[in-house]
């Protein structure tokens, strides 16, 4: 499989080098839906993903300095690739500078380089911009200096840069999905060990993403959920529980969980430990074709993130229940960090057209916005190539 280079590259990235230097690499890395598993990753959970046909572009050339040229912010920076402490912050900026620091902190050797960047994931709705921007340019990085990386070394660099330099409170989904996805298929990822699995997704149905246009720092609401979700964890370990995470916690202990916690710890872990059930069993039951019963895993998924880890939103319940009333629909449920953002919704191929018209027209009706809608299979993971030249 090969990327086409976006309109506008080539000549932002000649105006820079002047047309010098060795052909061009080109990296592409997808955005993400989350399909199940919501907020199940930092704890230690399941989690269940999918690349999507929105993408993050990096095209560039050694040099001596880091030169990148955002297309989206239209902004510039340059920095010696020798990057010194984390900042903390999150500007787009910060998120280059993470993937030279966590090189760095790994000890590989690397080269600057002078690049441009253009991303057509939207920002802010839940669909893994970022993770796709690091991963990008993570690979450029890697193939221009000439590291032979393992992928999922590469996606941990790249989660890394954002976990650690930038300081989200992220799982390592998002990067993970970006990077080892294969066409056709979801990612299942067991994030306590790393262990990935890819599970094929019928032919007969696609996965329609629609944004509520509601957009959210997504940074905000991870790190409020998951210091919460640390505190309840250390609550427990007071109280004599031995787990490392709160994904260790089966179903049948949440009794004893609400004797330990208060309220709204108790409902956090609740969401955590049965999403994280219902991630292992869709699974299983997507291998053997029940597509009727996960997307009643969908609907009760996104009940959860409504009523026990409250990161829903109005126009999110809105357009799910919107979503439950459409022909072929078989399951919906928020994506992402919630507060915001956009549903996914598993949809019987037919039906789709339908399903978006409809949905258009009955979200402009409501709100008088118009959901940017996405729909199609899986893509598959990262692409790096080498081009023919200028």
């Amino acid at each position: 499989m090969t990327a086409q280079i976006p309109e506008g590259m080539i000549d932002q990235l000649d105006s820079v080098t002047r047309g010098k230097g060795p052909p061009p690499v080109l990296v592409r890395a997808p955005g993400r839906v989350e399909v199940l598993g919501n907020h199940t990753d930092y704890n230690g959970g399941f989690v269940l993903a999918s690349t999507i046909e929105r993408y993050v572009w990096s095209l560039g050339v050694p040099s001596e300095e880091v030169n990148l040229r955002s297309m989206n912010f239209r902004e510039s920076i340059t920095f010696h690739a020798n990057v010194v402490k984390p900042t903390g912050t999150q500007e787009w900026g910060d998120f280059v500078r993470g993937i030279y620091w966590a090189f760095s902190r790994r000890k590989h050797k690397i080269q600057g380089v002078t690049a441009v960047t253009y991303g057509d994931v939207p920002i802010g709705s839940g669909l893994g911009s970022s993770a796709a921007f690091e991963v990008s340019l993570a690979n450029l990085v890697a193939h221009i200096s000439r590291l032979e990386l393992n992928p999922k070394a590469l996606a941990m660099l790249a989660f890394e840069a954002e976990r650690l330099y930038c300081g989200v409170a992220c799982g390592l989904m998002d990067q993970f999905t970006s990077q080892l996805s294969k066409p056709g298929n979801l990612l299942a990822i067991h994030c306590a060990n790393l262990r990935i699995g890819h599970i094929p997704l019928s032919p007969d149905v696609e996965l329609v993403v629609t944004d509520t246009m509601v957009s959210r720092p997504a940074g905000d609401a991870l790190n409020e959920r998951k210091t919460e979700c640390q505190s309840a964890l250390a609550q427990l370990t007071e109280a004599g529980w031995n787990s490392k995470n709160l994904s260790e916690i089966v179903p049948d202990q949440l009794s004893a969980v609400d004797a330990v916690l208060e309220e709204t710890l108790a409902r956090r872990v609740r969401h955590v430990v049965i999403e994280n059930s219902r991630v292992q069993r869709g699974m299983d039951i997507l291998r053997e074709g029940q597509l009727k019963d996960f997307g009643q895993l969908m609907y009760e998924s996104h009940a959860s993130s409504r009523d026990l880890y409250e990161v829903s939103h109005p126009q999110l319940d809105f357009l799910v229940e919107l979503a439950k009333q459409q022909k072929g629909v078989l399951g919906s449920r928020l994506t992402g960090a919630g507060l915001g953002g956009a549903i996914i919704s598993l949809v019987k191929a037919e039906y789709v057209d339908e399903f978006i018209q409809s949905m258009t027209k009955n979200y402009e009706g409501a709100t008088g916005q118009t959901p940017s809608m996405l729909t199609g299979r899986p893509p598959g993971g990262v692409i790096v190539q080498e081009t023919s030249g200028m």
